[in-house]
Parts: C-alpha cells; sequence; structure tokens
C-alpha cells in the first residue's frame, strides 16, 4: 500500500573527533552492523566541503593534453586519512588514486584527468643539419616547434605548458635557446621551460620553441632524435 507520508532526508551522525598527543581517534557515534562475510565494507564517518583552486597543466612533448588539478586546503578539523580514493567530477567518476594523510590545514593537490575542452598541439616545423667552421668543422642542428593552445570552454582557464631543451653535458656541445628569449620564460638548471598563461574562451595561443645544438662534426653525440 502508498504510504502518504511525506519522506525524510536521509542523516547519520558525524563522528567525534578526540586528539591526543601524538593521534587521532575518530568515536563512531551511530553504531553500524557489518556482515560476517570478509567482504570490505564502508560506514560514514564525516563530510566536508573544502574550497579548491583548479589548475590546468599540460606537457606536450609527452601527451598533447590538458590536465586539470585541484588545489586543496584541509580546512576541516578531521586529518584525511591515507588511502585509496575515487574521485567525481560533476557527478561523473573520473579516476582512481590515492591520498597521503592529510592533516589539518595542509595543502594537497586532488588529479581531476584530461578535459578535452583544451586543444593542445605540439608540431614539429622544421629540423635541419649546417656544418659551421672553416678550420674546425662542426655540425649544427635546429629544431623549430610550436605549441598551440586553445581553449574551448564557457570561462577564462589558467594553464601552465611545461616543455624542455637538451641539457649540454660536455663543453664542446653547445645549446642554444633561439625562441622564446629569456625575458619572456628562461629554462632552469634541468631545461625546464615553464609557461604560464591565462586563457579567454575561445582564445588560440601559439608559443614557439626553438633551439640548436652545435658540436664537431667528429664528436659523438647521441639522443638528438
Amino acid at each position: 500500500a502508498a504510504s502518504d507520508a511525506e519522506p525524510v532526508e536521509s542523516r547519520y551522525v558525524e563522528a567525534q573527533l578526540e586528539n591526543q598527543a601524538t593521534s587521532a581517534s575518530f568515536k563512531i557515534q551511530t553504531p553500524s552492523s557489518i556482515p560476517t562475510d570478509n567482504a570490505p565494507q564502508r560506514v560514514p564517518i564525516a563530510t566536508a566541503q573544502l574550497a579548491t583552486a583548479p589548475e590546468y597543466t599540460t606537457t606536450p612533448k609527452q601527451i598533447a593534453a590538458a590536465f586539470l588539478t585541484a588545489k586543496v586546503t584541509n580546512t576541516s578539523d578531521f586529518p584525511l586519512l591515507a588511502g585509496s580514493m575515487n574521485v567525481f567530477l560533476d557527478d561523473t567518476f573520473v579516476a582512481s588514486s590515492s591520498l597521503p594523510t592529510v592533516m589539518p590545514s595542509e595543502k594537497f593537490d586532488l588529479a581531476l584527468g584530461a578535459d578535452e575542452g583544451i586543444s593542445v598541439k605540439r608540431k614539429l616545423n622544421n629540423r635541419f643539419t649546417e656544418d659551421t667552421g672553416v678550420v674546425s668543422k662542426s655540425k649544427r642542428i635546429t629544431y623549430d616547434y610550436t605549441i598551440t593552445l586553445q581553449n574551448n570552454k564557457k570561462n577564462a582557464e589558467k594553464i601552465t605548458v611545461l616543455d624542455q631543451v637538451p641539457l649540454a653535458r660536455h663543453e664542446k656541445i653547445v645549446v642554444k635557446v633561439l625562441a622564446p628569449s629569456e625575458r619572456e620564460v628562461k629554462p632552469d638548471a634541468d631545461g625546464i621551460l615553464k609557461w604560464t598563461l591565462s586563457l579567454h574562451p575561445g582564445e588560440k595561443r601559439e608559443l614557439p620553441l626553438k633551439f640548436s645544438i652545435e658540436y664537431p662534426a667528429d664528436f659523438p653525440v647521441s639522443g638528438l632524435d
């Protein structure tokens, strides 16, 4: 028979946190029945709403995709215990991951997967080899790339772009970054280039990347291709 009773929102009582000098204990307020079938069981302990700062990061040299990461601060009173984690975005499952123990006020990153709304391409425009030097013969190889990004989303998005130029591990090898200029982006000690962009909805941006490698013609060099 149909019931005329109004639906009641399902609720549970959050656990109480008891902080000790070197540990924290969760005191479950509502008893739960756990079946004796050796299967994993989940019991609600607490919920927390944490503010996030979303950022996109892409390394098109490895994968031509933009990955969304949420910068999160644990503003709750509860430590987030280490363990497996399922991540949902807009009620859609996006990834399984693991979470280290995050204490109150501690920051952590939450990976939300690739977003096809940000288009990323890396194109080799030209690679040419030339002989240099009159007395001492040398070879110079120049690489010319273009990294193209387009924001196909309805909101402005912040995107960090990472790439790398080769490192000269020998005094006879000279690497020169021709584009971008050092005034725009300067490689760090590992040759990493980092652009930080803010793209408006529908905006397309092209980043030039051009460098040369020069070395004696009779000097063996590997790993250039």
